[in-house]
């Protein structure tokens, strides 16, 4: 006899996460809330600062276009990673997938969530070609992460962020260089197979083949400078794009800030929305935000409304993921029947 957990596993999977991304919704309000606290900012202030970005729908839309082309950089990245592995998916297709990705890093903690639906859909249309698309993903990430690193540490380093910047600055080229070995240092397969743990992993019958393959495709960017670059531009363009929204924004806002030192700083805030502690980064975000854009002349409330009106712009362009994703389950479900 079956049950309801055997025909639908994934409800069983939803309902025992539901729990854990409460708790961590809390952590983010909590982590808020604090900081407001902290700040002694009162959320009529925080309330006053949107009405007036609201009273300037010029620049609300300039930061909506702009966030929109940090996702069209960002498919385009991806596009270029799998064209690059062998695996040819249509623009169209693989800009759907990305935006259901989207949709998912919109509402799960981290930036994780995405990149698993972005896989099973891949291997899904792409069949023999799943450890490609697993190693597209990874490759895509680790360029994005890589450059976005190199922007945060020229940013801190010139734009003369003074707190802790020393530290700052150790840890962001560490984390930088350790990015750099896995894209560029990987040794070749004749090498990695004479390791005893490895070795018996590439003799296995089923999983070997596949291990070879994902190996080999992790260090096409050793074997293909030419296909590094490209992913660089894009992840460049990518994070320009994302630095520049963030600044229509504080324009929105009338901010009298140094737009120069603004633009360097927000790829450090973009670096420590990417800890997985919360949804949407929901206060790690704004805790960032006040700690760095200060330096460029921003009020510590105002930091904390572009940090949420950023978020509220790639909530709205989630919603094109929501339904890229029902469009494409629609498609499937016709295509079975």
């Amino acid at each position: 006899m079956t049950t309801d957990a055997t025909v639908h596993p994934w409800h069983v999977r939803a309902l025992r996460r539901i729990p854990i991304i409460l708790l961590k919704v809390s952590i983010g309000a909590t982590i808020l809330f604090l900081l407001l606290r902290k700040l002694n900012i009162k959320w009529s202030a925080i309330f006053d600062a949107a009405r007036r970005l609201l009273m300037q729908p010029h620049w609300l839309i300039a930061t909506l276009a702009l966030l929109g082309l940090t996702l069209l950089c960002g498919a385009a990245r991806w596009r270029t990673a799998l064209l690059g592995l062998g695996v040819n998916l249509s623009r169209s297709h693989v800009g759907a997938i990305f935006l259901i990705g989207n949709f998912f890093n919109a509402f799960l903690p981290g930036t994780t969530g995405g990149d698993v639906a972005r896989a099973v859909y891949v291997a899904r249309d792409a069949p023999d070609h799943k450890p490609e698309a697993l190693a597209s993903i990874v490759i895509e990430r680790l360029t994005g992460v890589t450059v976005l690193l190199m922007l945060t540490l020229l940013g801190l380093f010139f734009s003369g962020y003074p707190h802790q910047r020393t530290w700052l600055l150790l840890v962001v080229g560490l984390t930088m260089a350790a990015m750099f070995a896995a894209l560029f240092a990987l040794p070749p397969e004749r090498t990695v197979k004479k390791w005893p743990f490895i070795s018996r992993i590439a003799a296995h019958p089923k999983i070997g083949p596949l291990a070879q393959r994902l190996y080999a495709a992790m260090r096409i960017c050793r074997t293909h400078p030419a296909l590094t670059l490209r992913l660089m531009a894009w992840s460049t363009l990518q994070h320009a794009c994302a630095a520049l929204s963030w600044l229509t924004i504080a324009c929105g806002l009338g901010v009298a800030c140094a737009p120069l030192d603004f633009i360097m700083l927000v790829p450090a805030v973009l670096v420590a929305q990417m800890i997985p502690i919360t949804p949407g980064a929901l206060g790690v975000r704004e805790s960032a935000a006040v700690a760095f854009l200060h330096e460029s002349g921003v009020p510590p409330e105002t930091a904390i409304v572009v940090s949420l009106a950023s978020y509220a712009g790639t909530l709205v362009w989630s919603l094109a993921g929501g339904i890229a994703l029902v469009i494409m389950h629609e498609r499937r479900h016709h295509a079975r029947h």
